[in-house]
């Protein structure tokens, strides 16, 4: 057993269990793709996570898929970690991986604004791939939104800040396994905040 400290304004909304029946029930999803890739194709499909935040969920679809899948990785950079903002500079660091003629899934752990999804979905084409596809984990709903993931967990309509399972809090708390809301201002008080029993 293990006691994990979680902040006082931390209030869960999606829990392990819950995560990982969406997870399985995506990947059954993905699946069929992925099969048609091999059959039609006679290759993989190319899985870009969006680094850091899509880490876990990446990690947890692809186990979950039954077929080979080639991993890759990128940075995708418009937040600030400071104070929790979206900022205006848009960065994109792609490992070296061959698009051309390729179906590619990228991989975020949220769908917010859809900035960071249109673009690399935009990088994609540009770089050859045949078709692009994308999973979240949480696709927030509101009218300002520029992209649609084509596969996701939960939809969540309100503007609360996530943390756990990838997200973070300040560059906080990202790898705790359930998914939280902040309610107020995280202040970091040590020995203060509430204990959570994890099994």
């Amino acid at each position: 057993m293990m006691i994990r400290k979680i902040p006082d304004n931390f209030k869960r909304i999606y829990s392990k269990e819950d995560i990982a029946y969406r997870v399985y029930k995506m990947a059954g999803d993905v699946r069929h793709w992925v099969t048609e890739t091999h059959e039609e194709d006679g290759q993989q499909v190319l899985a870009i996570c969006v680094l850091r935040g899509g880490v876990f969920f990446f990690a947890d679809l692809l186990k979950e898929i039954p077929y080979t899948v080639e991993p890759s990785f990128c940075r995708a950079m418009s937040y600030s970690s400071e104070d929790n903002t979206q900022g205006n500079e848009f960065r994109l660091v792609v490992e070296p991986a061959e698009m051309k003629g390729r179906r590619v899934l990228l991989v975020d752990d949220i769908c917010d604004s859809g900035k960071t999804l249109r673009n690399l979905h935009d990088y994609a084409l540009k770089n050859g791939a045949k078709e692009v596809r994308t999973a979240v984990l949480i696709h927030r709903k509101h009218e300002d939104s520029v992209y649609t993931p084509d596969y996701m967990g939960f939809e969540y309509d309100g503007p609360e800040w996530f943390a756990g399972y990838g997200m973070e809090d300040k560059n906080h708390n990202s790898n705790f396994p359930e998914v939280y809301i902040i309610e107020g201002e995280t202040v970091e008080t040590p020995g203060k905040p509430t204990a959570s029993t994890i099994q």
